[in-house]
């Protein structure tokens, strides 16, 4: 009872451990970025006209507002325009806004003052999407701001999120907004780093590591996609092609590692086709990734275009997780619970975010509580547990480990002295005579053990036995082996690097057993014989043993002859 409630205890310290981890990271960068946040923004989302094809719609009370045209099409231009005759901005200023697959030209009056993404759209490449900060003249009141956008993808946003004026061009005060995608994004990346890598290394030792490398990558890609999908990854990088490229292939490549720890977690506990339909999903989720990426590299069709794709294949396999109970399992033990309810609300939280996403792209909800996306908070909920369940698994399996080696242990000693005993022997037997090296082995037979037995009684040979079998082992300490064969009989086995130590080892047992202090009037005495074996020799343990054995009962004869 004890020992199960000490397991219960360290499962639920583990669990504990884990959530403190995750919420001091996330407590402590919080604070960090709430401690530079910034009110240099000035908002600039009303006033703007907007012409595309041959529409122009009057200044709008938010530039949101705007759906972007379903017949509009790659190579089409928008443009934004806002009269600042009614502002008073003195100071130089930095324009702010965010672009989706659309290459961008910023005017003030006729002079253009910024300019990205035609070059890179003329020769097919992906443009990319990302938040351009634009240095405006130090006045502009008085003055029109065009804004000329190109849409480079069928998949481009269609509508357009805030335009701002910064009195900087630091993006604090963003990153410190966004602190939550940011926190979790660099969290999630260094924390699968740590666990992939460590996988790797322990893979080779033992099989149950290899989730801890499917975990590290699912954590990492989320991560990454977190930060990408933020624009928090402009805090390291502002290029707009390789970021949007690293947000959808960590995206698209998620799914695979999620698919495999799927299928490594429910192995052996679904039927064998719902079990095979997951490893389809995950070969699928290859094939996708793999058809998208050709695709992409040659400029054929960019990432983007196949997003759609990609969310209904996600829909259509958490679906079916769901409807067919993929995860659920009567009896299930704790570590599976910890990893079922794990998955299970991240792939809630999966279809929360694929709704949103959809009904925001849908109806441009860009104002609502539908722009920020939920995934990042699932995949930390599903990391921490995973991690949970993952340490609560390998606690146990430590704990079979354990036991199973404390039950061999207790196999291969000797319940009466400690040490070991005869199936120890004769395991090292069959070692032995796989090998072709030195050794020797030493026949010890205690004498006089049936006359303290018949006179004393035999909790006295016991005694006898065990007071010898603490001479022999400090005899042999660091020398050899010890072993009972049983009765009153020991053997010693001796590795070639030391057969030189194995006379002093006997002349040092023959002084312990004469100082040796026992309960009853009888001195402690005992025949030893031993033989060696050479390498080359044609000889197996047993025969060595046989031969150490009459060496030992010669010793005997010749002790009893001496006393007649």
């Amino acid at each position: 009872m004890l020992l199960r409630n000490g397991k219960k205890l360290l499962k639920l310290l583990i669990a504990v451990f884990a959530t403190v981890i995750v919420a001091l990271f996330v407590v402590s960068f919080n604070g960090a970025c709430r401690h530079s946040l910034s009110d240099n923004v000035i908002k600039l989302n009303d006033g703007w006209s907007i012409s595309f094809s041959d529409v122009h719609l009057s200044a709008l009370e938010h530039v949101s507002d705007f759906r972007v045209p379903s017949n509009i099409k790659p190579g089409d231009s928008i443009i934004y325009e806002r009269d600042m005759k009614n502002d008073s901005i003195p100071l130089p200023t930095t324009l702010r806004f965010h672009a989706y697959h659309v290459a961008v030209a910023v005017y003030v009056d006729s002079v253009c003052y910024y300019r990205y993404g035609f070059e890179r759209f003329k020769e097919g490449k992906l443009v990319g999407s990302g938040i351009h900060l634009v240095n405006m003249p130090e006045f502009i009141d008085n003055h029109k701001i065009r804004v000329v956008t190109v849409v480079t993808e069928s998949a481009a946003a269609k509508s357009v999120t805030s335009i701002e004026l910064l009195r900087s061009n630091s993006m604090t005060d963003y990153f410190a907004k966004n602190f939550d995608s940011l926190t979790i994004g660099i969290f999630l990346i260094f924390f699968g780093l740590i666990a992939f890598i460590t996988g790797c290394c322990a893979v080779g030792f033992e099989r149950a590591y290899y989730r801890l490398i499917l975990i590290g990558l699912f954590a990492s890609l989320m991560g990454l996609w977190t930060l990408n999908y933020a624009k928090c990854i402009q805090v390291f990088s502002v290029n707009y092609a390789m970021d949007t490229t690293l947000e959808y292939i960590s995206l698209y490549l998620a799914a695979i590692p999620f698919g495999l720890l799927v299928v490594n977690m429910r192995a052996g506990k679904i039927a064998k086709w719902k079990l095979n339909v997951l490893k389809g999903i995950v070969v699928l989720g290859v094939l996708f990734f793999v058809v998208t990426t050709i695709l992409h590299v040659t400029d054929i069709a960019h990432y983007p275009t196949f997003l759609f794709a990609y969310h209904l294949y996600i829909l259509l396999s958490f679906l079916f997780m769901v409807f067919f109970r993929v995860f659920y399992e009567r009896g299930a033990g704790l570590q599976e619970k910890i990893l079922t309810s794990g998955t299970v609300v991240f792939v809630l939280f999966g279809i929360a975010d694929l709704f949103r996403y959809n009904v925001q792209n849908l109806f441009g909800l860009e104002k609502s509580f539908l722009d920020a996306t939920c995934l990042p908070v699932g995949t930390l909920l599903f990391i921490v547990l995973l991690m949970v369940g993952y340490l609560v698994y390998m606690y146990g399996e430590l704990m079979d480990k354990t036991e199973k080696e404390v039950l061999r242990q207790i196999a291969y000693r000797d319940a009466l002295t400690g040490i070991y005993n005869r199936a120890k022997c004769e395991r090292i037997f069959e070692i032995l005579n796989h090998e072709d090296n030195d050794y020797a082995i030493v026949s010890i037979d205690v004498n006089g053990l049936k006359y303290v037995n018949d006179t004393f009684g035999h909790s006295a040979g016991d005694k006898l036995l065990c007071s010898f079998a603490e001479v022999f082992k400090e005899a042999f300490e660091g020398v050899g082996t010890t072993i009972r064969m049983g009765g009153d009989e020991f053997v010693a086995i001796i590795r070639a690097e030391h057969l030189s130590d194995l006379n002093n080892a006997l002349k040092k047992m023959v002084v312990l057993e004469k100082d040796a202090k026992l309960p009853i009037p009888v001195a402690l005495n005992v025949a030893y014989g031993f033989s060696v074996r050479r390498r080359g020799d044609a000889v197996t343990a047993m025969d060595v043993y046989r031969m150490a054995d009459a060496n030992m009962y010669a010793m005997k004869l010749a002790s009893k002859q001496k006393k007649v």
